[in-house]
């Protein structure tokens, strides 16, 4: 079970891939002067853009800039070490023992050290409140022990421990004491390729290259995200100039073909949108509704008519490179004789459900996707009313007060690369758990004291059960398609992350 790669060989897998992305000497952005990237981002954090409170897609782009962690995925999916070199864990997995690499220092000078990274973890654990906390449940305590290493005890066993390690940014305990959690969001400080320079919010969050970096240094000097939430913006950014990579809709990939301004980058995503549901009262329920809409939805016209084939059904609740999934797991069933059926078994006499979903943001064609929905469970008699809104309002609802009302259209896409986030906020009495059912939070238990071909069978059992009562269904897993500016060398990530330290310019023609 020991995961190893000396100091070196670490150092020169990143040096090989950051070759392999150089090809030609930096030439700059067309959209910006000097060696610089500027990337359109989706949204902005809700919470202060601080690791320790803040778990967010737009939050983990900055932080993947400015801060190690103690393992990182690649741009593949590939678990390899970062501020650790090794890990190895205990029989039974309730502890882990990480050895820490001796060359890394923050960004004031300070060398990054085994405390540190106890700080760190034991830190999110006294913060309950803050999101990384709430996919560490099973965290107890970290403590430094012998010859540089930190040793994690865990409350229960849980195999997929390095995965989590992944999304936790390491902080300095001396500066993070001093700041407190709202000054070192103003002024971080970590140990990454590039480190912070100024955040304006609602309009950019800027970083700058780190000269003293551990490993190979950035090939850019600096990196802007810069807030644009609407797609069409995005793209015209890219087109113009003025952005160098963006977000694109599914539906706007093809007007691009040919196109010498803008080159389509894709990759399969690591998320799956899902239809949640408050099963707690009202029509849902009904087992058998839930059961009606679950066979009512058409996926694959979704897919193909709504976003231009850029997906994949999916109704496993997590995507093909998350741990986790089941290549062979049953596709999902579209039947509309079958869901009139169970409407007219259900006892279902018309009442309108409530449909809520955010119009912009996280969920590309997200308004489309619902009126989808809406007509396909009205060609089997069941009415919902759409009741859109904005990202930050529908991100509250969902996990701020869990007060959704009906159905709500969500997706989850764990940066760890695991499938234990999303089953865990599913079934294991999280955000999107209103059933409370105690079979699925001893299911999700049980996916965590095994690992390799057992635990694919262990999520199987849980996604089966899910199925026959239709607490949560599956969707699709969506392509995640980037306008990059032609003359920038970048590679789309497994994880979602928008990450430039890798990235470089072509030299102009």
């Amino acid at each position: 079970m020991r995961y190893k790669i000396p100091a070196a060989m670490a150092a020169l897998t990143v040096l090989a891939a950051s070759v392999a992305l150089t090809g030609c000497a930096p030439a700059g952005s067309s959209g910006t002067s000097g060696n610089a990237i500027v990337v359109g981002a989706v949204a902005e954090p809700e919470h202060v853009p601080d690791p320790i409170v803040d778990g967010s897609l737009a939050g983990y782009n900055y932080y993947f800039a400015a801060f190690d962690q103690l393992a990182r995925f690649d741009e593949d999916g590939k678990l390899t070490p970062l501020l650790a070199t090794s890990w190895e864990p205990n029989a039974d997995f309730t502890k882990w023992t990480f050895t820490i690499r001796d060359n890394a220092k923050f960004h004031n000078g300070e060398p990054v050290k085994p405390s540190d990274i106890a700080f760190t973890y034991n830190t999110i654990k006294a913060t309950p409140s803050g999101d990384p906390a709430s996919y560490m449940e099973m965290f107890e305590s970290a403590a430094v022990g012998p010859q540089n290493t930190v040793v994690f005890t865990l409350n229960a066993s849980y195999s997929a421990w390095p995965s989590i390690v992944t999304g936790v940014s390491i902080v300095p305990e001396s500066v993070y004491t001093k700041l407190g959690s709202a000054g070192f969001a103003a002024a971080p400080v970590g140990s990454g390729p590039f480190q912070f320079d100024h955040y304006t919010r609602g309009v950019e969050y800027v970083v700058k290259r780190n000269p003293n970096y551990w490993g190979a240094a950035p090939a850019v000097d600096k990196v802007t995200f810069k807030t644009v939430g609407d797609a069409d913006a995005r793209l015209n950014g890219v087109q113009s100039g003025s952005l160098d990579v963006a977000l694109m809709a599914p539906n706007q990939v093809s007007a691009l073909t040919g196109s010498s301004n803008v080159t389509v980058k894709s990759k399969v995503s690591n998320g799956v949108t899902f239809l949640g549901m408050n099963s707690t009262g009202g029509p849902l329920a009904n087992e058998k509704v839930r059961q009606a809409i679950s066979v009512a939805i058409d996926r694959e016209s979704i897919v193909k008519n709504v976003l231009a084939g850029k997906a994949t059904v999916d109704n496993q609740l997590i995507a093909a490179n998350v741990g986790g999934y089941d290549p062979t797991y049953p596709r999902a069933v579209y039947d509309p004789a079958k869901a009139k059926q169970l409407v007219a078994e259900s006892g279902y006499t018309g009442q309108e459900i409530p449909f809520q979903y955010a119009t912009n943001g996280r969920i590309p064609l997200s308004s489309e996707i619902a009126q989808a929905i809406q007509g396909d469970l009205a060609k089997v008699g069941i009415k919902v009313a759409l009741q859109g809104t904005d990202q930050g309002s529908f991100s509250q609802i969902i996990y701020g007060t869990k007060t959704a009302k009906g159905l709500y259209l969500n997706t989850y896409a764990p940066s760890t690369l695991d499938g234990d986030a999303p089953v865990s906020s599913m079934f294991g009495g999280q955000q999107n758990d209103y059933a409370m059912v105690p079979a699925t939070a001893a299911l999700v238990a049980k996916t965590r004291t095994v690992s390799g071909p057992a635990r694919i069978n262990a999520y199987r059992e849980l996604f089966q059960f899910n199925d026959a009562r239709a607490l949560l269904i599956g969707l699709y897993t969506p392509d995640t398609n980037y306008a990059v500016n032609p003359k920038l060398n970048w590679t789309p990530r497994a994880d979602g992350m928008i990450t430039a330290h890798t990235a470089t310019f072509r030299n102009a023609a």
